[in-house]
């Protein structure tokens, strides 16, 4: 379902799911369950495992955060910004992510984070009423959204 208004194309869309490590660290669960209901029967651990595993994948793949951008606004997560509003947009490198999602960042800003993602793109807000200073929202795809955003279509 989108976010914004529907009679709106959207000019760019991205589900941002975590990397395929975490898909494959989750399957860690299906021995461990096992093993502790090995006393029991350990078909039951299975089943109870690979039910627990797949209800996670799918938890990791659908909840994952939705970027969209329409022609007059931005969508990350759950909030949604008129593109009137977007001061400089630039794009965080691997190198700056460390210090972006931690010792740089502001709390007052509003963050759309995806921990396996290396990428993101910084977008300050200019609206005076707006306490919020930034977004910071975690993107595969950084130099992409930011020509998308600059663009004023």
């Amino acid at each position: 379902m989108s976010d914004l208004n529907p009679m709106e194309p959207v000019i760019y869309r991205e589900r941002v799911r975590p990397n395929f490590g975490t898909f494959a660290a989750t399957t860690a669960l299906l021995p461990a369950i096992t093993l502790v209901s090995e006393p029991f029967d350990f078909r039951i651990g299975l089943v109870l495992g690979a039910v627990l595993v797949f209800g996670i994948w799918l938890a990791l793949f659908f909840f994952a955060p939705v970027i969209q951008v329409s022609g007059t606004h931005l969508a990350a997560g759950r909030a949604r910004i008129p593109r009137s509003l977007l001061g400089k947009i630039r794009e965080v490198p691997k190198e700056e992510i460390f210090y972006e999602r931690g010792p740089g960042l502001n709390p007052a800003s509003y963050k759309v984070f995806q921990g396996t993602v290396k990428t993101a793109v910084k977008i300050d807000i200019d609206d005076p009423q707006d306490p919020t200073p930034y977004w910071i929202i975690s993107t595969r795809k950084p130099a992409q959204l930011v020509i998308v955003l600059n663009s004023r279509t």
